[in-house]
């Protein structure tokens, strides 16, 4: 008989709440035997209350006086949030969080109805005004770590409160067509799907789709035609793409996405290999590469900030970072990430590019991406690099083939998640003389 979606939920988010597993590593649903309809929602509710955990908190903290045991704590969480944000019926999200709670533990079941139901009071009551009230501490509000707030708050000022609201917005789907030549079958096919949204208006090969769904067993994807990614994933791949290269290495290059991107988009006859330093993502990168089809791009374990490789004309050093700017996508990342994560993380980028840039040609380029706004990662990053390379200068992103509004510090490009249709990214070209 297969699994009850909110017993599954339960698993899932009791594993994630008592350990430092990534979400990614715990839900796995091909043990679940649930239905596509039954899937959608058990994933649904599982971010929402990782996502939604501040506040979900906050408010039990009102009707629960002693914490009871994490199994039904979890519980009270999902049945919460099913009430505060889910739209959920509030009789189904009651009933069967009781009888969820019951099949482990009838005494309390009960105790769970009881709190449920002042939940549902006070959202009728009183939550549409507590949950924007500036009164109330903002790590709680937007469902941050403090220490975030703080961070932002500094680099962003006046900003700070957008940002951080558009960092619990819902992630709009978006894909990158791979075979150009097939564009206008692609989009009829998609419009026969009934999911074509809109086209990006920083690259006319990513889409917005409404659902992956219907293409998973459509030949337009598991034939690589198209590819799940963002479009701030490609706007370093062009400052490499239109630079004419000759020979390009992407240095951390897994799950392959930008590698894939660099085939895609740099001449013909470009010799473009790839290095990654976990062999079993370079495992997972080589099968994106065999369903797309390119067959002339080379792969290589290495570690990238101490080994060697061969020089090449361009270099793209998509460096290991906080990935903040995906923390839409990656519901558990603000948890996850510890502020003395950062220092390391600082030291490895500085290493990768110390290390790989020995391997630039004369004349060639180096170019720098992430997928996060934090500024210490982005700005300040190369800025200790340049003051310790003269031999490498800026070369500001064309104003004829990057976005113009994207074009900020120095001449990089750079998205935020509260200013672009995309997630926030960094991305800067360095001219080696």
């Amino acid at each position: 008989m297969p699994i009850n979606s909110r017993k599954f939920a339960h698993k899932i988010l009791l594993k994630w709440f008592t350990s430092d597993l990534y979400l990614e590593h715990l839900i796995n649903f091909n043990e679940s035997e649930l239905s596509a309809m039954d899937r959608r929602f058990t994933e649904a509710l599982i971010h929402q209350v990782i996502m939604n955990q501040r506040m979900l908190t906050f408010v039990l903290d009102k009707f629960v006086d002693k914490k009871p045991k994490m199994p039904v704590y979890v519980a009270l969480m999902m049945g919460s949030c099913e009430i505060l944000y889910m739209q959920v019926k509030d009789h189904a999200a009651i009933n069967e969080t009781v009888k969820l709670v019951g099949k482990t533990d009838q005494r309390s079941k009960g105790f769970v109805n009881a709190v449920l139901r002042k939940v549902l009071a006070y959202r009728n009551e009183s939550w549409e005004g507590d949950h924007i009230d500036p009164r109330i501490q903002a790590g709680i509000r937007f469902n941050l770590p403090d220490w975030l707030i703080k961070r932002w708050s500094v680099q962003f000022g006046s900003e700070t409160m957008d940002l951080l609201a558009s960092l619990n917005e819902r992630p709009r789907k978006m894909a990158r067509i791979v075979k150009s030549k097939k564009r206008t079958a692609i989009l009829e096919k998609l419009e026969q799907h009934g999911i074509l949204e809109e086209q990006s208006e920083y690259h006319r090969d990513f889409l917005f789709i409404h659902s992956w769904q219907p293409l998973l067993q459509d030949e337009i994807f598991t034939e690589g035609q198209i590819l799940a990614q963002d479009v701030s994933a490609i706007f370093p791949v062009m400052l490499i793409a239109n630079d004419k290269p000759e020979s390009v290495a992407d240095v951390c290059c897994a799950p392959g996405g930008k590698l894939t991107a660099l085939r895609q988009y740099c001449p013909a006859g470009t010799k473009i290999r790839g290095y990654d330093l976990n062999p079993l993502r370079i495992e997972d990168t080589q099968k994106t590469l065999d369903r797309l089809g390119y067959s002339d791009v080379t792969l290589k374990v290495r570690d990238v900030s101490t080994e060697e490789i061969p020089k090449f004309t361009h270099i793209l050093v998509d460096a290991p970072c906080s990935g903040f700017g995906v923390i839409r996508k990656r519901t558990d990342l603000r948890w996850r990430r510890k502020e003395e994560d950062l220092p390391e993380l600082l030291k490895l980028q500085q290493k990768i590019l110390e290390n790989t840039s020995q391997y630039v040609k004369p004349g060639g380029l180096l170019v720098y991406s992430t997928c996060t706004f934090d500024s210490e990662e982005n700005r300040g990053t190369i800025k200790k690099f340049l003051s310790k390379h003269p031999e490498f200068s800026i070369e500001v992103a064309n104003l004829e083939l990057s976005p113009k509004e994207l074009i900020g510090w120095k001449g990089a490009i750079e998205s935020f998640p509260h200013r672009h249709s995309c997630e926030g990214s960094f991305a800067i070209a360095l001219r080696k003389c």
